[in-house]
Order: structure tokens, then sequence, then C-alpha cells
């Protein structure tokens, strides 16, 4: 069939046209499939989907340092919990009525519980990652910046501190190791606090980081994704125009036949 006039054809070539572009658009739900639909649009929507990949897998950095955080704390924790009962050991060796036997069971218990302390800060690591092995800051990249964690060398703090030398077995020695104790629980604890604040810190950053996605994704949705009501709508006129066009170029044609076969 044929189209009697430039205009009906134009008609026609615009209408299929259309009708191409919206099932494409229809198959994959997106509004803009390249710089003709919409250039700047699609510059837009790259730019938020470049930085929603960035905090996302910031987020995931956060998390990371939150676990390493646990970890860190949890450690900490364990070594507070033996100079704890070293505390109480060594106010036990001050008892007057302990005799040599006595205390030298003392020290052996406690030569025990720093062996366990020394352990626990040897061994303790995070993905193959030492946590006391040295004053370190650990980074950790969210997307809007790095956060870091504070590592410490607890190993030489406490040995600085003669923490690991420890004589319970005369009452002399045991008030010593009593103070010892106590300034090796305060710089322990004072870690662990900061360990805390700097987990909470993590989590806070998180959050956040989430929340941006939410908005910039809720962003892209509006640039670049399809109106399906709409284009639903606009197809169903694309299809009756295409119709339309036919059924005026096939009236055209009978018309036109009528009149050359009513001259003729």
């Amino acid at each position: 069939m044929k189209l009697n006039t430039s205009t009906g054809l134009n008609t026609l070539n615009q209408a299929q046209l259309q009708q191409e572009n919206l099932l494409k658009k229809l198959a994959n739900g997106r509004r803009i499939n390249s710089a003709a639909d919409d250039a700047a649009g699609l510059q837009i929507a790259n730019q938020l989907s470049s930085s929603i990949n960035a905090k996302a897998q910031g987020e995931r950095n956060l998390y990371d340092g939150i676990s390493l955080s646990w970890v860190y704390e949890q450690a900490l924790q364990g070594v507070n919990d033996n100079f704890a009962e070293l505390g109480r050991m060594a106010v036990a060796a001050g008892n007057g009525i302990y005799g040599t036997q006595e205390r030298q069971a003392l020290q052996k218990e406690a030569n025990g519980l720093l062996d366990n302390a020394r352990q626990i800060i040897d061994n303790t690591e995070f993905a193959g990652k030492k946590l006391f092995g040295a004053d370190a800051s650990i980074n950790f990249e969210s997307g809007n910046g790095a956060l870091s964690l504070t590592a410490t060398d607890l190993g030489t703090a406490l040995q600085n501190q003669n923490a690991f030398n420890l004589d319970l077995t005369n009452p002399a020695g045991a008030a010593q190791a009593l103070g010892r104790i106590e300034q090796a629980r305060d710089f322990i604890g004072a870690l662990q606090a900061e360990a805390g604040a700097e987990a909470n810190r993590f989590a806070a950053a998180a959050r956040n980081s989430s929340g941006q996605q939410v908005a910039e994704s809720a962003a892209r949705s509006r640039i670049a994704d399809l109106d399906y009501a709409r284009a639903s709508s606009d197809r169903a006129a694309a299809n009756i125009l295409t119709q339309s066009s036919i059924n005026v170029a096939m009236q055209a044609r009978i018309s036109s036949e009528r009149a050359l076969s009513l001259l003729s």
C-alpha cells in the first residue's frame, strides 16, 4: 500500500518511530536509554549512579570498621579481665596469714594470667591483620572522607609500665604489683572507651551514608526511570495515530480510484 501524500507518510513514520521508542522504554523500564532521549538528564543520572556506588562501597567499608572495633574492644576487655583477677590476687597476697607456699601458689596463678593477657595481645587479629602489633591508625574510606580506628601496641605499653613484672611472693611486692595493675587497668579502660567512641562514629557515618544513598537513588529514579502509566497512554495514542494514518491513506486511495473510474 502506498500513501498518497508526503504529509501522511511523515505522520505514519513518526507514529511508528514513537511506538518503537516507547516499546523499548517499556521493555527495560528506563525513560533515558541514550543521550538522544535526554542528554542533560543522562549526565545527571550517571553522576548520581557514580555517587551511589561509591557510597555503597563506603558503607561496606564502615561496617568492616565497626566489626574491627568490636574485635579490638573485646580483646581489650579480655586483657582487662585478666588484670582484674590479678588485682584480686595482689590483694590476697597482702594477707598476713599466707605463708611461703601459699604465696608461691598465688605467683604461679598470676603468671598464668599474665600469659593469658600476652596471648590475647599477640594473637588478636582481624582479616589477617594483627591489631596490637604497633601504634597505627587504620583508615576506612566512607565515600565522604575517611574514618580511622587508632590501634595501640598494647604489649609494649604494658611492658613499659612493668605490668608484666609482678611479684606476689612477699607483701611489699604485692603492694607494688597492685599499683601497677591499677595503672594498667586504667590505661586499658581508656583504650576501650576510645574504641567504643570510634565504633559509634563508624555507625553514625554508615547510617548517614545509607540515607544519602536512598535520597540519591530516588533522585536518579525520577530522572531516569520510566513512568509506566504515561508511557502506556502515549503508546495507545501512537497506535491510534498509526491506525488513523493508514485508514486515511486507504480512503484517499479508494476515493482516487473511484474518481479515475468515473472520468474514464
